[in-house]
């Protein structure tokens, strides 16, 4: 018995050795699929999120245009967030009213209100965090040309 009980661990081994891992082509559709499951259980994303999207799409191309223009980093940055204040005050609303619809005291909305404020005050300074690298980025590329 004591000999069969010192075997088995050798036996788990061979066995896991004389398996193969998953191709990579294997791995990649596997995770395809988990992806779009969850996609599919979560739904579509919600408005505020799609605004959001929104709103650093459109600061991305205002540096992007201003980026080969003389000026500070900070300065081409912050040009960029002031063009799309617009599309932040619309990344406020939308999260308000998504909270809104979740909430029904009075407590709650003023919740949601104070919510809304704090992502659109983290939403934009996720933003600048991004364009500050991203315009230093396309400036040393361009200098290197």
């Amino acid at each position: 018995m004591p000999k069969v009980l010192a075997l088995i661990p050798a036996i788990l081994l061979v066995g896991a050795c004389a398996s193969h891992a998953p191709s990579d082509q294997q791995a990649a559709a596997a995770a395809t699929a988990a992806a779009a499951e969850s996609q599919a259980a979560s739904g579509p994303p919600p408005e505020w999120q799609k605004k959001r999207q929104q709103y650093t799409d459109c600061a991305r191309e205002k540096a992007e245009a201003r980026s080969a223009k003389p000026g500070t980093t900070q300065a081409v940055v912050n040009d960029a967030l002031r063009d799309c204040r617009g599309e932040l005050d619309a990344v406020r609303t939308s999260f308000r009213e998504y909270l809104d619809g979740q909430m029904s005291s009075a407590h709650g909305k003023r919740s949601a209100r104070q919510a809304a404020d704090r992502v659109g005050r983290d939403t934009e300074d996720k933003v600048r965090a991004y364009l500050l690298r991203h315009v230093e980025y396309h400036r040393a590329v361009a200098a290197r040309q």
